[in-house]
Formats: structure tokens, sequence, C-alpha cells
């Protein structure tokens, strides 16, 4: 069976996952470990996208202020910036760079060493994420939000800081943020086998407005919610191999495509030789069986044209009727009337020849006869019939009377 579309949540503790079809509908959810998972996973193909979702428990969001330089003097800038919120060393961490707006830029600070076992899992069972975000990154930051379900909680405090933490300590947290002074909040419940009222003071349920849930379960309104210029951790050194890290998968691709195109048509350009070939080594036979059939007694039969002009002008009686040179007279002429020759017959007796000719218009033809006319050749047109759209005539050339 096949699913198109994994999201994990990675919390810690354990870890919660949501299977998508290829039209963003859930097929199945679940949480625990994750060999759970691989077990899951193991009952299917594997996934063509997969997102995961890191709990801002572990990660910090942050907005910082940077100066209008340019962007390489920014990104030096960025863990001095961030290193006063830090509970760790700003060495041990990786930052990650997001929208920029203005001089607000947008970054996330994570343990360095805590992402590289966090992929470093998930490859294990065979996956490769193409987005590893912020839980909180996902929340509209316009509004006081709070989204609540059994485990965790997530906070939007407008334009201050968005702030996770486990649901269990909901009461604390609260407190501490607005030290009992209520904030009228915009809550989403996704809790189950607790009572939002049991959870929260009774002045932030009284003050605050319930808006109805979207979605079954938090991970599923997560997913509905556009990951457009949301902070990706999936570059630098964590960049998706397949993409690189510059993200130029696209050229790859397009060069694949021209290496193709390019055989393709070596191997097309190779066969029309060999056939052109081939047509050649045929037409070269037959002239070499007609001559050897015509003149049984030429032994040596090389160089076919110098001999075919030895036999047409037979010890001289061709030379007087000029056979050779209307030849070579009439074959530009024709190339240049455009016209196709049909046959050619050479009457030695009478001293002249008929060509059969078809062309597009019969001009083409009178047009041949003016040109031989013009050569000193007496030329005379014969029959002129129409065939559909072309035109089929005759035109006689008298050698012997030549001056």
């Amino acid at each position: 069976m096949a699913f198109e579309n994994l999201v994990i949540h990675w919390r810690e503790q354990e870890l919660k996952w949501l299977l998508l079809d290829d039209a963003q509908l859930p097929l199945r959810e679940g949480q625990g470990a994750l060999a759970v998972l691989a077990e899951v996973l193991a009952e299917y193909e594997l996934p063509v996208h997969t997102h995961v979702l890191l709990s801002g428990e572990s990660v910090l969001l942050k907005t910082i202020e940077v100066p209008p330089k340019p962007t390489r003097q920014v990104l030096d800038a960025v863990p001095y910036l961030v290193e006063e919120y830090l509970a760790c060393d700003v060495m041990d961490c990786f930052i990650a760079i997001g929208e920029r707006r203005g001089n607000d830029l947008t970054v996330g600070v994570i343990d360095e060493a805590f992402l590289t076992a966090c992929l470093g899992q998930l490859k294990t069972i065979g996956l490769d994420p193409g987005f590893v975000g912020i839980d909180l990154d996902l929340m509209s930051s316009d509004q006081c939000l709070l989204l609540v379900d059994d485990d965790v909680a997530l906070l939007s405090q407008g334009n201050a800081e968005m702030v996770a933490f486990e649901t269990a300590q909901i009461l604390t947290r609260l407190d501490l943020l607005y030290h009992g002074d209520p904030l009228a909040l915009h809550i989403v419940d996704f809790t189950e086998g607790q009572s939002l009222e049991g959870l929260l003071p009774r002045s932030f349920v009284e003050q605050s407005q319930q808006l109805p849930a979207s979605a079954r379960s938090l991970l599923q309104y997560l997913n509905q919610q556009p990951k457009t210029k949301r902070l990706n951790f999936r570059q630098a050194q964590f960049a998706q191999a397949s993409q690189g890290p510059s993200g130029n998968s696209w050229l790859w691709q397009l060069g694949k495509v021209a290496l193709f195109v390019m055989v393709l048509q070596l191997l097309f350009t190779g066969a029309q030789g060999l056939y052109l070939l081939d047509q050649a080594s045929n037409m070269a036979a037959e002239a070499k069986t007609l001559y050897q059939g015509l003149y049984p007694n030429d032994r040596n039969p090389r160089d076919l044209g110098r001999r075919w002009r030895s036999r047409l002008n037979a010890g001289g009686q061709q030379d007087q009727l000029g056979v050779t040179s209307v030849l070579d007279t009439v074959s530009p002429a024709l190339v240049a009337a455009r016209l196709q020759l049909d046959n050619l017959n050479f009457n030695a007796g009478r001293g002249d020849l008929m060509l059969q000719l078809s062309g597009e218009r019969s001009e083409q033809i009178m047009g041949l006869a003016e040109v031989l006319n013009a050569a000193g050749f007496q030329s005379e047109i014969g029959t002129i019939s129409q065939e559909k759209s072309s035109v089929r005539g005759s035109l006689r050339v008298r050698m012997g009377d030549r001056p």
C-alpha cells in the first residue's frame, strides 16, 4: 500500500506522525518511539514527501534585528546576535536562516548534535525529509493564539516571542509569562483525555475566545498551514544530498535530458549515415551491373563516369553531335528550372535528344527550351499535359545542326 506524504512531530519524549494521500487527506495517525514508526512504515511503500516539525521546546525561534549590510556580513553577525538568548555555547549550535523583512531576520537555533542525530535516525528507516521546520513557525504571529493538545501547548503572543511547553505545565508557564494578569487569547482545543477548563486558569477562560478546531488533531492543523517562506533546517551542511547545497538539482536534471537528446541525435545521425551508405553501395553496384551488361568485353570497369563519357563520344562521332556538351548544358539548366527529368532518349541516327520532363508549371519547360536555344541548340517543345498540380511534357533537342 502506498501513501504520498508523511508528517512527523518530533518531540524528545515521543513522536507523532500523520500519513496522508496525494490529496492531503489523512490516512492514518499515531504516536510512539521511532521504532514504532518504522513498524508502521513497513506496511507501506516509502512516502514521496516527508516533513518533520521539531518541537519549539528544543529549538529557539527568534526574530533578530540585523544591520542593513551585505548578506555575507549579516550571516557573520548572526551568532553574536543570538548568543545572549542561549543557555549553551553558540559554537555547538546550528543556525538556520529564515525570511528577512527589512532589518528583521528570522533564525532558528538548534543543537547541532541533536539535529544530526535526528536526521541520522530517520535515515536508518529510509526517510530523508525535504522539510525540517518548527511547529511554532507554522502558527500565525499576528494574533494571540493558544493551541492545546494532551501533550503540548503552543502559544503565539502577537508581536512577542512564541513559546512551546508541556500541557501539564500550562498553569505555571502562563503565570510566569503574565504574572497573574490575564490576557485575552484565541484558544483552539485539541485535547481528548482532559478538560480545557481544568487545564487553564478561570480568568484566562473567561477573557479568552475558544475557536472551533479546523482539524481533528494538532498535527493535522499544523500540516494545513502553508510552509512557503517558513524556516527550513535543510540548508548548508544539512541540505539534502539530491538537491545539493546550492539547490541546483534542476540543472542536473536538465543536463541528463540534454545528454539523452544528444545521444538520441547521434544514434539517429549514425543510422541515417549507414542507410545512405547502403543506398550508395546499391546504386554503385547497379551502375556497374548496367555497364557490364552493355559492354561485357570491358574487363576493367573502373571510373564509370569517365568510361560512360568515353563510350558516348565513341571515337569522335558523338563529339560532332555534341552529346557531351548538351548534357553539360541541360543538367544545370534542369536544376535552375526546377524540373525533373523522367526519361532521356538519344537517337544517334536523327541526331537528337528527347527529354521527358515534369514540373509545377509549363513555363518551366518553355524556359528550359529558351536556355538551350540561347546556348546554340535547336530545341522543340512537344506535348505538355496537366496532371493535377503538376505538368508533364517533352522537349526535343537537335544537335546535328548546331553551328
